[in-house]
């Protein structure tokens, strides 16, 4: 009795709370003679990197992005095409550009008092980006203009691998948890997870890659479901516009994500 009464509220509960599904739907294969695929921006603009050069392609034009002192380009967000920020790890320095990839501002980090080193960077709201600082493992609001942290989190704990961000929101990826805090430092919410690479936030999904699969999970559900996918090499993922991007070192896979 009490097993029947448990498999009835089980249902009732699928029922009433189905577990939502995402699907990619494949678009097209288009060949991709970058080096590194960064990603997409709103306007269905393309980013690469190549010889230490950031390259910005469109149907029109080809526009570059260099710093021969400052070198490698380790890093590019573009969460905001009209500023793009990019991070020179070696030279501990971040860059922002505007659409044309002309560079708006340089903040070195190394002249920066307290001592900060930036090994993660992404766009904040009004004249701020975040950072992780490797010597507190924090993460920081920095506001350029005024050259000051504006706010730090809590510490990690550990490395990060990886952080994204939008305007309420900043995700950060370590070895052993996700991270998520709101644009004034606190913390939203901790979910622990192991041997995951990187990640992509898309509204209310989090797309986490581990080797060469993708998993997802609604903001809702507490499981990880696999993204079912055509086994491929995956480099670089990324995803815009309900796009998902995935580059293989060779094509340049796209798949419409649907929400079931």
């Amino acid at each position: 009795m009490k097993n029947t009464i448990l498999c009835l509220s089980l249902l009732y509960f699928s029922i009433l709370y189905p577990q939502k599904s995402l699907e990619a739907r494949f678009l097209e294969k288009t060949n991709f003679d970058g080096e590194y695929f960064m990603g997409v921006d709103q306007y269905d603009s393309f980013y690469f990197i190549d010889d230490e050069t950031l390259y910005k392609k469109n149907a029109n034009r080809i526009q570059s992005y260099s710093n021969l002192q400052l070198g490698a380009i380790d890093q590019v967000q573009l969460f905001n095409a009209l500023k793009i920020v990019v991070l020179h790890k070696q030279q501990n320095s971040v860059v922002l550009l505007d659409n044309r990839l002309a560079e708006l501002i340089e903040i070195n980090f190394n002249i920066m008092s307290p001592s900060q080193l930036v090994q993660h960077v992404a766009l904040g709201s009004d004249t701020t980006f975040w950072i992780f600082n490797a010597l507190t493992l924090q993460l920081e609001l920095f506001d350029y203009e005024t050259k000051s942290i504006k706010l730090s989190t809590l510490p990690l704990g550990e490395e990060v691998l990886a952080i994204e961000s939008d305007y309420n929101n900043v995700y950060a990826l370590t070895p052993s948890y996700f991270f998520q805090f709101n644009y004034t430092g606190s913390m939203v919410q901790k979910i622990k997870l192991d041997s995951f690479e990187r990640f992509r936030v898309l509204n209310d999904i989090l797309i986490v890659q581990k080797k060469d699969e993708l998993f997802y999970k609604y903001n809702t559900g507490d499981e990880f479901k696999i993204l079912e996918i055509p086994k491929n090499l995956i480099k670089q993922f990324f995803v815009m516009n309900q796009t998902l991007y995935i580059y293989d070192g060779e094509f340049l896979h796209h798949y419409q994500l649907i929400k079931d």
